[in-house]
């Protein structure tokens, strides 16, 4: 007689999303959240009431709740000295958040809190000890060695599971906090992003010239992404490369003064040869009417804009920040530029807009990477796994 097949438990997740904009960190919920429903996990989004990913959640049909976060948050003042007041004026609001969360944890019936952004992760931890509720974490860039990176280790350290994106990312903890973390890595959907023929009328709309070698960068116009450095090289092209064209597609972050400087620098540095496209939807388009994709960031975790360049067979050439190197195998799926030197990133991105062979080679082998270890599939069937095993039986 057949063995009857063993029902799967569903689960309720609440999680909670502070973060403004729609980042990598939040495209990623967006993304993963019906894989999820199809293995049974429902996730209700709490965040707040003006939050972007709330409306792209809800967009989408699936619950929410409106979680208050504080505005405010940081505890230094202006020349970076910690400040009294302000820390606690921290302490208040971490504990004040912790407390409404605990209470819709235990409203909504929830299994598991997921806590998003790095804000909200020693919250909800103390969440989970208040409502008697598992938590996990989810660790998106590296932490740094300061108050705030201490504060993250406490979190993983008082939560019942953490995901890191990277492995870079698990090992900038604390090393009392690593023992705990599961590295599950970011992950695209290639059937969604596919190689294909450049749409001429989206090339048209990048560079004023389509004839002329295109480099494409795409990430939020914030200091530690390194758009600078991107637009420092391409500007620094000689010879039959010296009319190359930069499209940079990205909006503003928190420091919309950052952005009309790049446009001054690009301005100066290379007169006409550069298009602030800003936010763009059609990212898979956009990847197949480059040539190549170059970032420069100092501050990562496992970037979702490599791996989709990648699925678009895209070449992508990049300083090796935190996850950069656990995607890309240098001259095999793509080109690793010297850590902070303009000079071997514009090397490596002549080489690829001078060497067909090489490009070909590498956006052939990036596609099979992102097929054969970064499917949101697999991403979302690992996390599920992490799910319930946090979860009493």
């Amino acid at each position: 007689m057949a063995e009857e097949p063993q029902q799967v438990r569903e689960l309720t997740v609440l999680v909670v999303e502070q973060g403004e904009g729609l980042w990598g960190a939040q495209r990623y919920l967006l993304r993963l959240a019906p894989l999820l429903a199809v293995l049974g996990i429902t996730q209700i989004l709490a965040a707040p009431e003006d939050s972007a990913t709330g409306e792209a959640w809800e967009e989408l049909g699936l619950p929410r709740e409106t979680l208050t976060a504080p505005r405010a948050r940081g505890v230094r003042d202006k020349s970076g000295r910690l400040a009294p007041v302000l820390a606690a004026r921290e302490v208040w609001q971490i504990l004040a958040t912790a407390v409404r969360t605990a209470r819709l944890a235990r409203r909504v019936d929830a299994d598991v809190i997921h806590a998003n952004s790095h804000w909200s992760h020693l919250e909800c931890a103390l969440a989970g000890k208040l409502a008697g509720v598992p938590v996990e974490l989810h660790l998106h860039e590296e932490s740094e060695p300061d108050l705030l990176g201490k504060a993250r280790g406490l979190a993983v350290k008082m939560s019942a599971a953490s995901i890191a994106v990277s492995n870079d990312v698990r090992d900038s903890l604390p090393a009392s906090a690593r023992s705990s973390v599961t590295v599950i890595a970011n992950g695209v959907d290639p059937a969604e992003i596919e190689p294909g023929a450049a749409d001429p009328l989206v090339r048209a709309q990048m560079t004023d010239d389509p004839s002329a070698p295109l480099v494409l960068s795409a990430s939020r116009l914030d200091p530690r992404k390194g758009v600078q450095f991107v637009i420092e090289a391409v500007a620094g092209l000689n010879g039959e490369l010296s009319g190359t064209r930069l499209a940079i597609a990205g909006s503003g972050s928190l420091d919309p003064a950052f952005a009309a400087q790049l446009e001054k620098q690009a301005e100066r540095a290379a007169p006409g040869r550069v298009r602030f496209l800003g936010h763009r939807s059609d990212i898979g388009d956009l990847f197949r009417a480059a040539d190549v994709m170059a970032m420069a960031s100092s501050l990562e975790g496992m970037p979702l804009g490599v791996l989709e360049a990648q699925s678009a067979g895209l070449p992508v050439v990049a300083w090796p920040a935190a996850g950069i190197a656990e995607i890309i195998d240098h001259g095999v799926n793509g080109l690793i530029a010297d850590e902070g030197s303009v000079e071997d990133l514009r090397a490596k991105i002549a080489a690829v807009l001078g060497d067909d062979e090489l490009h070909d080679r590498i956006a052939a082998a990036g596609r099979s990477n992102v097929i054969a270890n970064h499917s949101l599939s697999k991403q979302a069937a690992e996390q599920a796994v992490l799910l319930r095993a946090i979860v009493p039986a």
